[in-house]
């Protein structure tokens, strides 16, 4: 498996995802492995995503430690948890992209 990184232009935004070549029906086609986000290379993606999901999960505890008990009912509250619950939904994509990032290297490829 050849894989390499593309580079996506959303408006003024630009993505990198690892991606591989493959011919369906005879015709070239291009398979998405891992959206690396705003990571150029692999090698910067495996050293900034442990650092960013456990800075989420930081981010997220201290969130929920804010909200005393009983005052889960309160709209400002309820933001507030919705703002945790969102840190620990990203922290968990990228941890789960980076789980695919390691099978694709163990697999040789990248």
């Amino acid at each position: 498996m050849a894989a390499y990184v593309r580079k996506k232009g959303v408006g003024h935004y630009e993505y990198y995802q690892l991606v591989e070549n493959r011919r369906v029906e005879g015709k070239p086609r291009q398979k998405v492995l891992v959206h690396l986000g705003k990571h150029s290379t692999v090698d910067d993606a495996f050293k900034e995503w442990p650092r960013e999901i456990r800075r989420l999960r930081r981010r997220a505890q201290k969130d929920r430690d804010s909200v005393s008990e009983g005052s889960e009912s309160m709209p400002v509250y309820r933001d507030i948890l919705k703002w945790a619950a969102s840190s620990e939904k990203r922290a968990d994509s990228l941890e789960t992209n980076l789980k695919k990032l390691q099978k694709v290297r163990k697999a040789g490829g990248v």
